[in-house]
Order: C-alpha cells, then structure tokens, then sequence
C-alpha cells in the first residue's frame, strides 16, 4: 500500500517544518509524551508545561506582528506549523489565547489589555476558556442570554455558559455576554470581556462529554467586573468575536493533519494483517479514505493561499470545516467496519488493535457542532459562496 503525497508547501514552510518536527522529537516525542499518554483520557490534550516550551521556543504567536511580540511568519509556515503538532497529537493549553484572545486584543484591547495579556500568552504562561455558547445560543451566538449590567465603574454580570472546553482547567475566560437587551439587530448588542475564572460568584461545573474530555457549565451569580475588563467597547463585542474567528481559518488544517494520522495508524495495521491486507474491499475502502484526505489538506491549502493574498476565506473555510467534520465520521465508522469487534475497545485498552479510532469516531461529533454546526456552515457556503437567498 502506498501513502499519502508528502506535504507540499513552499521552501520556507518546508523547512520550518523540518525545524519543528527536529524539535518534536528532542522534546515531545519520548518519555515527555510517554508520561502524557499515561494519563486519563479525559486529561490529555491540556499541559501548561508543554505551552511553556513551546513559548520558550518561541512558537506561540507565530503569525502575530512583531509589534506585539509574535513571528510573523507566513500562512504557510503556521500551516505547517500546525499541522506538525496536531499530527504528533501535542497538547496546546495556550491555543484559545494565541488564536483567539490574542489577536483580538492586537487589534482592539487597550494598551493596558495588550500590556497585561499578551506577553503572558506567548510565554504559555496564560490559558483561557471561551464563554460562548449558552443552553440556547450554541452556534447562534447572536441569540446569547448572559447579561453584563453596568454598576458604577464596573459590571455585574449575571448568566449561564454550557459547553466551555477547558473551563475547569482555564484560568480566565474570554466572555462574550449581552450589555443592551433592546438591540436590533440582536448581535448589536453584545460586549466582550475578559475575567479571571476564579472570580467570586462563578460556579464551574465540569461534565464528562460523549468523546471522553470534559466540557464545563458555568454559572455567573452577581459576578463584578471593572471597567477595564471590557475588550473593544460597549456594543462592539460581535465584530470582535468574528474578527477573531476570521483568524482561526489556519488552524482547520490541523484537524486534518489529526485524520492523517488516524488513518496512518489504520493503514500500519492492515498492512501487517494478511488478511486485511489481501481484501480488496478494505483497500478500496482506505484508498477512498486516503482520497477525501488529500481533498481536506487541499481545501486548507487553499484558505492559506488566500490568506497569503491577503483575503478573509470565509466560505472556503466553512467548507474546509463540513468537509473535514463529516469525514471524521466516515473514517471512524470504516475503521470499526475493517476492525470488526475489536475497534469497538477504547483509547486506553491494551488489546485495542488501534486505539484511538473508537473514541474518534465519538469526538467526531464535536467535529459537525463544535465551532459552528455543519448546517450553519451550509449556510455561510450557500450566502457567501453561491450566492444564494437568505
């Protein structure tokens, strides 16, 4: 059997990749990872420590400006970048703050904001949850609930947030709640604030989600914020919070780099099964799999390619993430069909002949909802892409 084309990215990417994959094996690959994968499941993917490495490398912020501390490097070299580290299954507690928090404060915190945030998160030093979705304002977040009233020079701030990854581990949170109940249109007025979690008045209550992490609930009772917390102005909040999602369209790539991997994995195992290996039905099946990944990667290619030209792309990026989500399903129930009773083991049985592709197919839900739902990115696509009614 073969394998997939190697990565094909420009000179430079190419060989800040090398450097990265050097670097993943003096201090991920070993005894680091090895300790890591010791863990429960439900804990893995979350180690400060490793962001505090990788801060130290200096490969947090790579496409942030050199203004405000970052590297600048290019789409591609992010890219490749990325896709390293999710291939090698590396943790990133950090990846809220450097994707998302970051580059909003960049370019509309205060210069005490950026002062007091910025240069911790590139050290890995800060970890953030995101305060977004509500019972019901998942992907329409227009539709949030969470109320911050003004007190004087501060704020109150009363509501619930479900569905925080990383809200029993984070120490702040990036907060998108409701300052103006009378607003038309109803994202008009939202507003957005950072808090530390430990705040009086917050109750987290971690849950144990269907693909074996946590998620948390988190409650605000009366909890009071200064004036300071707020991140670009009273009302502002939604243009902050696309703006900073705008800036998440490299990151979809990884997710593909994590399929790559799965299906590597698979692959190894039919080949050193005889009889899987001599199926024609199961090489169909991977050769297939192996096709829609390479599709993937070139549909995040091309986000990097227009992020290069210096275009936002939001439709390419909704479909990178449909595409992507919907095959992390067709892979993981191919890898249970060509495994038979066996892939039905989970992630940390000894006998599981490939572990992680049980418990895939249970996070390929996250994969259709997480972010926005595979039916509001239809939506993007037909609008923004087709041209299509409302």
């Amino acid at each position: 059997m073969a394998t997939l084309p190697a990565f094909d990215l420009d000179p430079a990417a190419a060989a800040f990749r090398q450097e990265v994959r050097q670097w993943l094996a003096v201090n991920w690959h070993g005894e680091r990872e090895a300790v890591h994968n010791r863990r429960p499941f439900k804990e893995r993917g979350w180690d400060p420590e490793f962001s505090r490495l990788l801060g130290h490398q200096g490969w947090i912020g790579l496409g942030w400006p050199k203004a405000h501390g970052g590297a600048e490097k290019s789409a591609a070299e992010q890219l490749a970048f990325v896709e390293e580290l999710e291939y090698a299954q590396a943790p990133r507690s950090h990846i809220v703050g450097e994707t998302i928090v970051g580059p909003a404060l960049i370019r509309y915190g205060s210069a005490e904001q950026q002062a007091q945030y910025l240069p911790a998160i590139l050290r890995g030093e800060m970890s953030f949850a995101l305060g977004y979705s509500e019972p019901e304002a998942g992907s329409d977040l227009a539709s949030l609930r969470t109320r911050a009233m003004r007190d004087g020079n501060d704020w109150i701030i009363n509501g619930q947030k479900l569905w925080s990854t990383g809200g029993d581990k984070a120490e702040h949170v990036w907060l998108a709640v409701r300052t103006d109940p009378d607003a038309k249109p109803k994202y008009a007025g939202i507003s957005v604030f950072i808090l530390s979690l430990r705040s009086p008045g917050i109750t987290i209550r971690p849950s144990l989600a269907m693909y074996g992490k946590t998620f948390s609930a988190v409650f605000y009772d009366k909890v009071r914020v200064p004036g300071q917390a707020l991140v670009g102005g009273v009302n502002n909040g939604w243009k902050v919070i696309t703006d900073a999602l705008a800036s998440e369209r490299v990151m979809i790539g990884g997710h593909v780099a994590r399929l790559r991997h799965a299906l590597d994995r698979l692959t190894e195992y039919v080949k050193r099964n005889a009889s899987l290996r001599e199926d024609a039905v199961v090489r169909d099946r991977i050769g297939a799999l192996a096709a829609e990944i390479e599709v993937a990667r070139q549909f995040a290619i091309r986000n990097v390619r227009l992020l290069q030209q210096g275009k936002t792309p939001r439709y390419e990026a909704a479909m990178t993430k449909v595409f992507a989500g919907e095959l992390q399903e067709r892979l993981g129930e191919a890898a249970l069909d060509i495994l038979g009773a066996g892939g039905l083991l989970g992630e940390d049985a000894p006998s599981a002949p490939v572990a992680e592709m049980e418990q895939m197919l249970r996070h390929s839900i996250m994969g259709v909802i997480g972010g926005g739902t595979a039916e509001i990115q239809r939506n993007i696509i037909a609008i923004r892409g087709l041209e299509l009614p409302r």
